[in-house]
C-alpha cells in the first residue's frame, strides 16, 4: 500500500499546517536563545512560546473533545482506532488563531521573566512531541 492510499486528503493538510508551523515556531526560538545573530528580544521569544503552548492546548482540547464523544470523528479511507487526532482544516486553523490571540498577550504579559519563558518553552516543546506522537501513531495503525 503505497502512502497515497492511506493518507487522507484532510490528514496532510492539516498534520502539515499544525505541527510545521508550531514545531518550525518554538525550534525558531530556541534557536533564538543560543545564537546571537538573531538578536531577538526576550520579550518575542516569551510570545513565541505561550502562543506555541496555547496551539497545543486548543489542539489537546479538541482530541479530548473527540474522546468524549462531543465532536465525531472525520470519515478516512482506512479507519484506525486514533481517527479521533484528526481535526479538519478548520479546526486546525482555530488553533492557530487562539495560538495567537490568547498566547501572544500572555506572553507578552508576562515578558521578561526567565522562569515564565523557561516554562512555556518546555511546555511548548512537551505538547509539540505529544502531537508529533500521535500523528505517528495515527499512521502506523494503517491496516
Amino acid at each position: 500500500m503505497t502512502i497515497k492510499e492511506w493518507l487522507t486528503p484532510g490528514l496532510f493538510d492539516v498534520n502539515v499546517i499544525l505541527v510545521t508551523i508550531m514545531i518550525n515556531w518554538t525550534l525558531y526560538a530556541i534557536v533564538s536563545n543560543f545564537l546571537e545573530d538573531f538578536h531577538v528580544p526576550v520579550r518575542v521569544q516569551t510570545i513565541n512560546y505561550a502562543a506555541v503552548t496555547v496551539i497545543c492546548l486548543a489542539y489537546g482540547l479538541l482530541v479530548l473533545l473527540h474522546l468524549a464523544g462531543v465532536l465525531e470523528n472525520r470519515p478516512t479511507l482506512y479507519p484506525n482506532r486514533y481517527d479521533f487526532m484528526l481535526m479538519g482544516n478548520e479546526r486546525a486553523l482555530a488553533c492557530i488563531i487562539a495560538g495567537l490571540v490568547v498566547g501572544g498577550p500572555l506572553g507578552y504579559a508576562v515578558g521578561p521573566r526567565r522562569g515564565w519563558r523557561i516554562g512555556l518553552g518546555a511546555l511548548a516543546v512537551l505538547g509539540e512531541g505529544l502531537i508529533a506522537l500521535f500523528t505517528v501513531l495515527w499512521i502506523l495503525a494503517q491496516e
